[in-house]
């Protein structure tokens, strides 16, 4: 989680929008890095854990079902 959120900030601060996916079980270290990186407003959404055994299949429908979440905060970038 640490390198994601390390990448989205070093993306974010060249005005580059960006949201990480975190599975749930890892969402409280997400934000704790997010902090430690000083940016507790990192953008970060939950997807089902666990994707480390899914077919490609099944990660693209977990994909799908945040998509919309993504794009919104996407447009919605501060």
């Amino acid at each position: 989680m640490s390198c994601s959120l390390h990448d989205a900030v070093e993306l974010e601060q060249r005005g580059i929008p960006t949201v990480t996916l975190c599975t749930e079980p890892f969402m409280d270290s997400a934000a704790a890095h997010a902090r430690a990186y000083g940016r507790p407003d990192a953008r970060v959404i939950a997807v089902e854990h666990p994707l480390a055994a899914l077919t490609p299949e099944a990660v693209r429908q977990r994909a799908d079902a945040v998509m919309e979440r993504i794009v919104e905060q996407l447009i919605t970038a501060h």
